[in-house]
Parts: structure tokens; C-alpha cells; sequence
């Protein structure tokens, strides 16, 4: 089955391969693919092959010079999208800074995203917290910018100039952010309405794998 997701280097490699096969009716070779992306090594170009291969998106033949096929046209939009990750949010106290900076990218398929819409972006979760809910500590969360917001919806929210992930319910006037954790250490914040914002609201949730290879899970749903 193939992933949904590819690292920045592999998506580099993919899209190369692709202009080569549209352009000259060919693909690349190693040394080519290795000086396009500056790669250290042949074994180096080798590694994000095999990472490509098992994903479904290219087949190799191992004894020809120019031994790469695309699985897919190479004229039609598969395609994938680049999405900013912003500042890290805490799944545990209330201690990261939600500063709107782009440290990194996660490409994901467009049909990962089918459906979302515009205003997404991803945000690495820390803490432990919110692990029975899918998002274990060093996990990306994809997030809806929105404050559309129901009850037991999983949230990023931002208290003063810190940002959290937790689910969300209404009591009167107030709002409360509760963990989704078996460990009874992890208590809900309760907050007045008019101390705190929406920033979005968690959509699905990749984890990372070795390597800096990521996959796409499903969210599974916190208990209401």
C-alpha cells in the first residue's frame, strides 16, 4: 500500500525523476540523481530509491544504467503538497510558545488532504498527554485552521502566548481542556472563554518514523 507521505529529499528525488522522464522519455541515472540533489554518496541515492520503491511509486530494474520506471503517468497531477510546521504544541502543561515559525515541511499526497480544504498546516506535538488519542510525544499534527468547534473535538489552543493540544468541552462560561491520557497526573485546564482562542482543530495525525520517513495514521477518536 502506498504511504501518503515523503520526506524532503525524497520528494526532491521523485519530482527529478519525473521532469527527466517528461523532458527526455528517460530516467535519471545515480550519479545524475546524486548531483542534482547533492547527495554524498551512490549508496546515499540508493537509500531514497528504495524508499520510493516500497511507497509504490517507482519500480527498479537493478542491472539497467537507467533502470527506474514511474508507477504512475508521469503527466498526470498525483501530486503532493508541501505543508509549513509551525512551533511545537504541548500535549502536556502549557509551556510551548505558539510562534507562527516555519522550522520545517511535511509533503504529504493531495489525497491525504481531500476534503480539508484550505488554512492547513502542521504542528509537532510534545508531552504525553493526549497519547490514548492517537497523538503520541514527536508526533505532526495536521490541523484545520477554524474555530468552528464542537464539543470533544481535538484542538490546538492557545492560552496567553502558549499553545496546547487537548480536547475540548463547554461548562457555563467556561472552557475545558482535558488530556487524553490514563495517567491521572494529566489534569484538565479549565479556562474562562475570554482568556484563550481557538487556533485549529486536529484533522489527522502523522507519525514519524525512523529516519525522518513519515506515515500516515489514522486519528482515532477520543472517548466523549
Amino acid at each position: 500500500m502506498r504511504k501518503s507521505t515523503l520526506t524532503k529529499k525524497q520528494q526532491q528525488v521523485y519530482e527529478f525523476i519525473k521532469d527527466k522522464v517528461v523532458a527526455e522519455g528517460h530516467a535519471p541515472t545515480l550519479g545524475e540523481i546524486a548531483g542534482k540533489i547533492e547527495a554524498a554518496s551512490i549508496r546515499s541515492v540508493t537509500q531514497y530509491l528504495e524508499a520510493l520503491e516500497r511507497k509504490g511509486l517507482i519500480k527498479r530494474n537493478r542491472y539497467a544504467q537507467r533502470g527506474i520506471e514511474l508507477i504512475e503517468d508521469p503527466g498526470t497531477e498525483n501530486e503532493f503538497i508541501s505543508l509549513p510546521v509551525f512551533a511545537s504544541a504541548g500535549c502536556g502543561s502549557p509551556s510551548i510558545i505558539a510562534e507562527r515559525t516555519f522550522d520545517e515541511y511535511v509533503t504529504v499526497a493531495s489525497s491525504f488532504i481531500k476534503g480539508q480544504g484550505s488554512d492547513l498546516f502542521v504542528i509537532r506535538a510534545t508531552g504525553e498527554s493526549m497519547v490514548d488519542a492517537g497523538i503520541p510525544d514527536g508526533s505532526f499534527v495536521l490541523v484545520k485552521m477554524t474555530e468552528n468547534i464542537s464539543p470533544n473535538d481535538l484542538v490546538v489552543a492557545i492560552i496567553e502566548d502558549t499553545a496546547v493540544i487537548k480536547k475540548i468541552s463547554f461548562a457555563d462560561n467556561a472552557v475545558v481542556l482535558s488530556p487524553v491520557s490514563k495517567d491521572k497526573s494529566y489534569q484538565p485546564i479549565i479556562i474562562l472563554e475570554k482568556d484563550f482562542k481557538i487556533f485549529g482543530k486536529v484533522v489527522k495525525v502523522i507519525k514519524v518514523e525512523a529516519e525522518d520517513d513519515y506515515q500516515v495514521v489514522p486519528l482515532e477518536q477520543a472517548a466523549a
